[in-house]
């Protein structure tokens, strides 16, 4: 039986028990959280021999609303199989899940314990962040050895990074945040959600930084409060105005 990592109490934290992401991921992270008005999820890219120091934030095809993240099977398989080819071991890929939440409130939601149970129970460690548009961030990571168990994290940008990054070459900031731009446009996709439900749309303004708990997730939520069924997505990209 798979532990039930939000029961139990995250233990006193050692010093160094930080989650940090280098600059570039941070900022990428914070691109992806700040483009819509949706949720986005991707996977943390850890740096060898430091598995708590994500280099990279990625994202893979997606169907999102303000209230969740869908990857798509087969997106999440090629990305899985890019990374091995790069050489690349699993615990470095597919450990540590991000994804936002479009408002102030950074608390797990029950689809996202859900989620972080079935997806990534049976690994021998893995970690759940979620960062709010404020700023807020919620780090937990869990391991499976033993009777199983989960600790908090608190979390930093390594900006002591920043500037060797800026010296080692000028104008590549700009060509980073166009190839963000792309990746957004390739994989993130809107569900018709509030132009289907005008009225839930209205009601989700009024209670922006808490969509998720007025409005738990469950399991016939695409189909009962957004009207929609499998078939009518993704939409393709072509379908959708960008956000920039």
């Amino acid at each position: 039986m798979r532990p039930t990592w939000n029961r139990l109490p995250a233990p006193v934290l050692e010093p160094d028990s930080i989650l940090r992401f280098a600059p570039l991921a941070w900022l990428k992270l914070q691109f992806f959280c700040h483009a819509g008005h949706t949720e986005i999820g991707g996977f943390g890219i850890s740096a060898l021999g430091d598995p708590l120091y994500v280099e990279d934030f990625v994202t893979v095809r997606q169907q999102v609303t303000p209230l969740t993240v869908r990857f798509a099977d087969d997106a999440v398989s090629d990305f899985f199989d890019r990374c091995v080819d790069a050489g690349l071991k699993p615990q470095r890929f597919a450990r540590i899940w991000c994804h936002t939440h479009p408002g102030a409130s950074v608390v797990p939601s029950s689809r996202d314990e859900e989620t972080f149970s079935n997806s990534f129970g049976c690994c021998d460690w893995a970690l759940m962040f979620i960062l709010g548009r404020t700023g807020q961030t919620h780090a937990r990571l869990a391991f499976s050895a033993g009777p199983g168990g989960a600790l908090l994290l608190p979390t930093a940008a390594d900006w002591a990074a920043w500037p060797e990054w800026v010296s080692a070459g000028k104008g590549r900031l700009e060509a980073q945040v166009a190839q963000w731009q792309q990746e957004y446009m390739e994989n993130i996709h809107l569900l018709p959600a509030l132009t289907a439900a005008p009225a839930l749309a209205e009601r989700l303004e009024d209670t922006a930084e808490d969509w998720w708990e007025t409005y738990p997730y469950h399991s016939e939520l695409d189909e009962v409060t957004y009207g929609l069924a499998e078939t009518d997505y993704p939409l393709a990209a072509a379908d959708r105005t960008p956000p920039f």
